[in-house]
């Protein structure tokens, strides 16, 4: 198995897909992630006594297959206090997980919070979206924000790696390829790895993330200082002979 993006020597075995896997975004039933939103989220009661009227909070949220929020990363705010009050209000919610066909599975979803004084709107963050937000982090407007991997003073360092291996085979002889999406928080510890939803609920997918669970970084350093970095690394299964 080749890598790459991060500097990782990795091999794996081959792993086998299951047939109601083969085509997943072909389905006859799907779902994705709904949330119910049992409690709202609030304008911050310390800035109501103040001369700030908006502020946004950005955060990723990761629910597994059983509708459980397991993990959140904060992934930017304009002030903490927006930020705070988006995290006690996610972690009151209920959630839906995507399905298909009735099969559940994990998912990793980033929520965007617009506070204003006269309500709050939350959206899940789409492409275009994440594209605006990195804009908007560069150009200063967010008191803390997640960098990318060139901002770095240098790529994180892996100190702990874990292999995805399986003793399955594909008859076919198939190679796979799963690209695997994670956050590095300021402690060097993954959070929230996840797939493009082209390659969710494949057993391709399911091994990779939770290899990349298990691993540890140094601490990613921007000016010397800890931060939060996204980063993702390319697995290629291919047979062994």
């Amino acid at each position: 198995m080749k890598t790459s993006i991060l500097p990782l020597a990795c091999s794996a075995l081959l792993l086998a897909l299951p047939a109601a896997a083969q085509d997943p975004w072909n389905p006859v039933d799907r779902r994705t992630l709904s949330i119910v939103q049992t409690e709202q989220a609030v304008f911050p009661l310390r800035l109501l006594q103040t001369s700030v009227m908006n502020g946004d909070a950005w955060v990723a949220i990761d629910v597994d297959e059983k509708g459980q929020l397991t993990d959140w990363v904060v992934t930017g705010y304009s002030r903490k206090e927006f930020a705070d009050s988006a995290v006690e209000a996610l972690k009151q919610w209920r959630y839906l997980p995507p399905s298909l066909d009735g099969q559940p599975w994990a998912s990793v979803r980033e929520l965007r919070f617009d506070f204003s004084r006269t309500g709050v709107v939350v959206n899940f963050v789409g492409a275009d979206a994440i594209t605006n937000r990195f804009d908007e982090l560069f150009a200063g407007h967010f008191a803390y924000r997640t960098y990318t991997l060139r901002e770095l003073d240098r790529t994180p360092t892996p100190i702990h790696v874990v292999t995805p291996v399986s003793p399955a085979s594909d008859p076919s002889g198939a190679t796979h390829e799963v690209t695997v999406e994670f956050y590095i928080d300021e402690q060097g510890r993954v959070r929230l790895p996840s797939v493009d939803r082209a390659e969710a609920g494949t057993i391709y997918a399911s091994c990779a993330i939770t290899a990349v669970r298990g691993w540890r970084f140094d601490p990613p350093l921007c000016k010397g200082r800890p931060v939060l970095v996204l980063a993702h690394q390319q697995f290629k299964f291919v047979p062994k002979h």
